[in-house]
């Protein structure tokens, strides 16, 4: 099986100029399953007793003079943040909005960063390794003031919780802006469209909407190549994800990003008629819908060898179609976040589903 080659992966090296090394991440498919390459986690470095230094560069748009792109006004959750100068002093409080700041070239804006869910991307790991970790999971609001940042970037609402940054109302009350991704404010359900606004907005905000543009010109672009392989013809290839749980698998339903991904993919979730983001279901009425494919979250929490073994050597669920036939795909959590591993993603689905089509 060969894979479509993603022109996005290519953008985020160009844009990505400062410290990054090369090497885009390789997929490599099983005779009948595909895997998601894995790189050694990083480790977060000690937690640090006095504030990090500042940023020491600020890069300036090609087509227009800096001052002529500000200010910048962004509403995000209901508050509205007004940039008179880029961010220069960002924190990031989630794997997939760190990697969203570093395929935008922004290491140097970044103070620190934080909570990693698996491994950075190979071509972002020297970048990375260049800003400091706060914390191995959520830095307390101490730790976070104490490196006075002037931006504070959350992947999910738990970044912006009391006992964590705290709200955005109370660091804007501070001076401080922030911005939470698209994914999290919005209640309907998730797509690409959350991925693109939160690529431009953050753009907008430090300064390069042309890489901003570039990078979802070009997302777009290998989504485009994809639908154009799959084709629209046939029945959906019915497809479960299974993130975790023995006695009741803990799953995307309706209204998550991995419903939106699978779509994306020719698919269809067996559970997109139940409402919500995620729930857990009975293996009764997994095993009832029998899915052709499924998807296993890597984790560290829940290996995708643990759950094969599991569904292996269960009478019942080892008769489901996807695991007589040995269908899955194993995919880190950190692709299966609205962010920019969301094509590859979706690309490793598809090449699951229709074999045939990417000969």
């Amino acid at each position: 099986m060969k894979s479509l080659s993603l022109k996005s992966g290519l953008v985020i090296l160009l844009v990505a100029t400062l410290g990054c090394s090369g090497g885009q991440q390789q997929v490599l498919p099983g005779a009948t399953q595909v895997t998601e390459q894995s790189a050694p986690a990083p480790t977060a470095t000690s937690l640090p007793a006095v504030a990090l230094s500042t940023a020491t560069s600020v890069p300036t748009a090609t087509s227009e003079p800096l001052a002529a792109l500000f200010p910048v006004t962004i509403e995000n959750c209901g508050i509205t943040f007004t940039y008179e100068k880029p961010m220069e002093r960002a924190v990031t409080m989630n794997q997939h909005v760190t990697e969203l700041m570093l395929a935008l070239g922004l290491q140097d804006r970044m103070l620190g960063t934080a909570y990693i869910d698996d491994f950075i991307l190979p071509e972002f790991l020297d970048a990375y390794d260049s800003i400091e970790v706060l914390a191995e999971e959520y830095p307390s609001r101490e730790v976070l003031l104490n490196v006075e940042p002037d931006f504070v970037f959350g992947g999910f609402g738990s970044a912006f919780s009391d006992e964590n940054a705290g709200s955005q109302q109370s660091l804007k009350d501070l001076g401080i802006n922030s911005y939470l991704t698209h994914a999290e404010c919005d209640e309907g359900p998730d797509s690409m469209e959350d991925v693109y606004a939160d690529i431009i907005d953050i753009g907008a905000i430090a300064g390069v909407p042309e890489r901003a543009a570039a990078l979802v010109a070009s997302i777009k672009d290998d989504l485009s190549e994809i639908k154009s392989a799959i084709g629209g013809e046939g029945e959906l290839v019915r497809t479960f994800l299974y993130d975790s749980g023995d006695d009741a698998p803990y799953t995307s339903v309706c209204c998550g990003m991995i419903t939106h991904l699978i779509e994306s993919a020719g698919g269809k979730n067996i559970f997109d008629d139940v409402e919500g983001r995620w729930t857990s279901v009975s293996w009764e009425e997994v095993i009832a819908r029998d899915p052709e494919v499924i998807i296993l979250t890597e984790a560290v929490w829940s290996t995708a060898a643990e759950k094969i073994e599991l569904l292996n050597n269960d009478p019942a669920l080892s008769e489901i179609s996807a695991v007589r036939n040995v269908r899955f795909v194993k995919l880190r959590f950190s692709s299966l976040v609205p962010g920019i591993r969301n094509a590859t993603a979706i690309k490793l689905i598809a090449e699951e589903l229709y074999p045939d089509k990417f000969p």
